[in-house]
């Protein structure tokens, strides 16, 4: 083979100096850009609307951080079950979280977590429960596992974001948790999560903020429609909520109730047969064992063309023998999954 002469090196040099001084040369060079930070808060924006069945959100440490209120919880739930609960979820202490989302659909159940998380035991958590872990992917600062647990599918999401870390566990049909990805990525531009589309947007402003909140939108059909003396059957969500405020001697607990519906002119009889159906549910036997029979203050219902409104003060220790007698085998279940 010929050596080059002076005259084609130089050529040469030339092509190569030309093709480094093109517009956009040193870019193909240059490191892809990091993702956008996640979005995390408020967390409740990470539950997918398509779907929804039922959602409770629940800010844990702020709950917790009154007194009168951390007693009745732990009549609920004891110390000893939230142990339990966090040594088998990878550390993950839901007294010490600042958000806990739980949604349900008709075929999986979509948990959400924000507070202190430690990744690796997370993983390790799963694995142990898991038959076996099927997958690990790790995208835009989000690692997901799946795999079977028992007979149900499983999914868990670690997201790992500038203002503290968040996890997410998904039962049953997997899908749901995909779309909280998506939507803490900013991917999901043209959908909207839960409580920002119809009608749940609606009864979360009237509702406004509480530690504890929950959300069930319609339509109610069968045996549900007949709730609350028929008044479901009209309704288009429902909303609830509880807030803690002084009273003496330990404190109470507001519960807010709304029934969004067209009552328009209907409304003030609507009212009426809500008041109605609450003094039947108060003088049955769970209404009595909630203390919905003895409130601190006499129970009062509203209503206008667009939403009715029950709001009742409540003893908390009353409130959480009640819960603790009705639900604890349903409790001790739960906490052991």
């Amino acid at each position: 083979m010929n050596r080059p002469t002076r005259r084609e090196a130089l050529a040469l040099l030339g092509v190569l100096a030309a093709a480094a001084c093109r517009p956009g040369a040193a870019a193909r060079t240059e490191a892809a850009p990091p993702p956008p930070p996640l979005a995390l808060d408020p967390l409740v924006d990470l539950v997918p609307a398509a779907g929804l069945a039922w959602l409770v959100e629940l800010r844990p440490h702020e709950l917790l951080a009154t007194p009168a209120l951390a007693s009745a919880v732990s009549l609920v739930v004891p110390a000893p079950r939230f142990d339990a609960f966090a040594a088998g979820h990878g550390g993950v202490d839901l007294r010490h979280l600042a958000c806990l989302v739980v949604a349900g659909y008709a075929d999986a159940t979509l948990a959400l977590a924000r507070g202190p998380v430690e990744p690796a035991r997370v993983e390790a958590a799963f694995a142990a429960r898991a038959v076996a872990v099927e997958g690990r992917a790790v995208d835009a600062g989000v690692t997901r596992l799946w795999g079977s647990v028992g007979a149900e599918r499983e999914q868990v999401a670690l997201f790992h974001g500038e203002s503290g870390d968040a996890v997410g566990l998904e039962r049953g049909h997997l899908g749901p948790l995909r779309a909280a990805v998506y939507f803490a990525q900013g991917k999901l531009r043209r959908a909207l999560p839960a409580l920002r589309a119809e009608p749940l947007v609606h009864v979360a402003k009237l509702l406004g903020e509480a530690p504890v909140r929950a959300f069930a939108p319609g339509p109610f059909e069968g045996s549900w429609a007949r709730g609350l003396g028929g008044l479901l059957g009209a309704t288009t969500a429902v909303g609830a909520s509880l807030r803690p405020v002084d009273h003496p001697p330990h404190g109470a607990l507001v519960l807010q109730a709304v029934l969004l519906g067209a009552w328009g002119t209907d409304a003030p009889e609507a009212a009426e047969r809500l008041a109605a159906a609450f003094q039947l549910l108060a003088s049955d036997s769970l209404g009595r064992l909630l203390g919905f029979d003895h409130p601190l203050e006499e129970a009062r219902v509203s209503g206008d063309a667009e939403a009715l409104r029950l709001q009742l003060v409540l003893d908390p220790v009353d409130l959480a023998h009640g819960v603790q007698a009705a639900t604890d085998a349903r409790v001790s279940e739960i906490m052991q999954y």
